[in-house]
Parts: C-alpha cells; structure tokens; sequence
C-alpha cells in the first residue's frame, strides 16, 4: 500500500520548486491536452491539478460551465486566478465520492499514485455522462527503469497490455523521453524537487546509497527514462 500521508508530505513540499523541475509533467499536460476534443463541456473534472500544469492548458481550449478541480494537496492558489468557473475540492481521489455527473473528466500524471488505479478507473467511469470523456496521462511499466534496477523500488506501474485492458475500444498513445543528467545525486535531487520520493519513507544507509548511486552512474550513465501513456476515453 501507498503511504498517502507521505506523498501528500512531499508534493506539499514540491509545489514551490514543480513548475521549474517537472519539465516532463508539462510537457504531458501540453499532448494530454491537444488529444481532448475542442467542445464544449458542461461539467469537468481533473484529477490532481496541483500546481495547475493541465488546468492552464485545458481552460484555453475548451469552453465549460464549471469545473472542478481536484487534488490530495491544498494547491487551490496555484489555480484559483485562471477562471472564477474553477472549484477546488481537497480530497484524495479514491476517498472521493459524488453524485455529480461529468462531462469530461481529465488527469495528468496523477492516478500511478493510486492503490488500485483500475477500480479508480472505473469509479470514475461512473461519474461520466453518457457520451462523457475520460481522457489521461500515466506511465508505463519501464518508467523510471533506471531507479527499479538500481534501487530496487518503484511504483507498480501498468504494462501496456494491461492497459489496453481496462481501455478497450480507445485512443490509446506511448511517449519516451529520456533525461541526462551531471550526477546520479543530480538526478536524485530531480526526483526530490518533482516530489516523486514518495515510495520510501527511510532513506538509505551512506554505504548502501553509495553502491546504487555507482549502479545509476556506471550502467545508466546518469540517464532517467519518462515513460508516459495516453489514454482517450469516451462512454458510449
């Protein structure tokens, strides 16, 4: 099981230095973005706005009536000036419960943090209105090789397959970046200010951390792979 309390603990953290670290997460929210149909929604939902990376995109293509923004993190003032049509609801996204129906419910590099993302899937399947979208961004499961193979932790990522699984019948696209950096403590400190250090709550002993930190260097030459999933939606 995730430790929530934690992840909240360290996005907290982050908010202040995401918007200039997490140049992956941006670049998702941008193709998350243009994938969505340009109409107009009624009701929309987004899944872990935070610091407002898609919410920003998403606002200046559609039009809505209101939309609802939600996120385990208290980040409403990152969000609360780009449109009085924006709520915001602080809350985890597999505590959450509503008898609202959607039009369009979005999520950008958010729900690999859930404990069971295909119930989280399908109870958010239940809030859409017939002809309603669900549209995503996630990642794969050789995202962050580089730290399962030299640390021997990592989210549970999905496979393709097994996406393809629980969104059958959708657009479904892979995306790869790969980012090099100066330093295996580098591209720890990337991780750190993304708040993607949420998995282990103690750290490592300096001799134990010296030996994965050579891993990352000698057979990863200080090298991160981002792998990110799609995935268009729409109920019939």
């Amino acid at each position: 099981m995730l430790d929530k309390d934690l992840i909240k603990k360290n996005f907290k953290k982050g908010l202040v230095s995401y918007e200039d670290n997490a140049v992956i997460q941006k670049k998702m929210a941008s193709c998350l973005a243009y994938l969505i149909p340009k109409r107009k929604y009624n009701k929309v939902l987004e899944i872990g706005s935070y610091n407002g990376f898609l919410t920003r995109e998403l606002i200046k293509k559609i039009d809505f009536n209101s939309y609802f923004a939600l996120d385990i993190v208290d980040s409403f003032d990152y969000i609360k000036n780009l449109s009085s049509k924006i709520s915001f609801i602080n809350c985890d996204i597999e505590e959450f419960s509503t008898d609202e129906k959607f039009d369009l419910i979005v999520a950008n590099a958010s729900l690999q943090w859930c404990n069971d993302f295909e119930k989280t899937i399908n109870k958010l399947k239940s809030f859409l209105n017939d002809d309603g979208i669900l549209a995503l961004s996630t990642f794969a499961s050789d995202n962050f090789v580089e730290i399962k193979e030299s640390f021997g932790i990592g989210l549970d990522y999905l496979n393709e397959d097994e996406i393809k699984r629980i969104f059958s019948n959708c657009l479904i696209e892979n995306k790869k970046d790969v980012l090099k950096f100066h330093s295996s403590r580098e591209l720890l400190k990337h991780l750190k200010l993304t708040g993607v250090n949420s998995i282990k709550r103690n750290g490592f002993k300096y001799r134990e951390l010296k030996e994965k930190l050579k891993i990352l260097e000698e057979k990863f030459d200080n090298k991160l792979t981002y792998s990110s999933v799609y995935v268009v939606f729409e109920k019939e």
